[in-house]
């Protein structure tokens, strides 16, 4: 029991330590509870589709692995709409505030599926061979890591050095960040 929840802990915290930088750059994105809330079940939902696909994976089905870095298109995307959206802002209203983003769940828990791919291939194996108490302390295990991964990256963007460089830049950040998720998930699964 103690070797699962230490290899939960280690695969979970390995995977997803990218997660909390884009955390920072979505929560910078939103002032409103809404936003954040969004944010955290999109997390969860997220998470969760990588761990269920891992489980079947572990399970016998070694198809999902090859098809995840399509996923992949999702950031790249997001990452050229973010980039075009805040050009056209530009011209159309040189010296207006700064708007609140709407942050929607289904984007980030698809964003963390993309972001995810890796755990993917990292979880497969360490679950492999997993009785049922296995899989429900890992699950449970991944539940508190969650949180606390989110925790973490709301705390750090509460820091108001963090913040101001990431509000001041998130228009260079957001596309760029995204862009390369986008290419290194594809690269990485279809050309390296």
């Amino acid at each position: 029991m103690a070797a699962t929840f230490l290899t939960a802990f280690a695969s979970f915290a390995s995977t997803n330590i990218d997660d909390i930088f884009v955390l920072m750059i979505l929560y910078a994105q939103t002032q409103n509870r809404r936003g954040i809330i969004q944010i955290i079940i999109g997390q969860y939902l997220g998470i969760g589709c990588l761990t269920a696909l891992s489980i079947l994976g572990a399970l016998g089905t070694q198809v999902i692995p090859k098809y995840i870095g399509l996923l992949g298109v999702f950031p790249l995307i997001l990452g050229v709409r973010a980039w075009i959206t805040y050009h056209n802002q530009q011209y159309a209203q040189e010296n207006e505030e700064q708007k609140n983003t709407q942050i929607s769940l289904i984007s980030v828990a698809l964003l963390t599926m993309a972001n995810g791919a890796d755990n993917i291939g990292v979880y497969i194996p360490a679950f492999s061979g997993y009785s049922f108490m296995d899989f429900v302390v890992t699950i449970i295990v991944f539940i508190f890591m969650i949180a606390f991964w989110c925790y973490l990256g709301f705390a750090l963007i509460r820091r108001p050095y963090i913040k101001r460089k990431i509000v001041k830049y998130q228009h260079v950040l957001v596309p760029a960040v995204l862009i390369v998720l986008g290419v290194a998930i594809i690269a990485k699964h279809y050309f390296l």
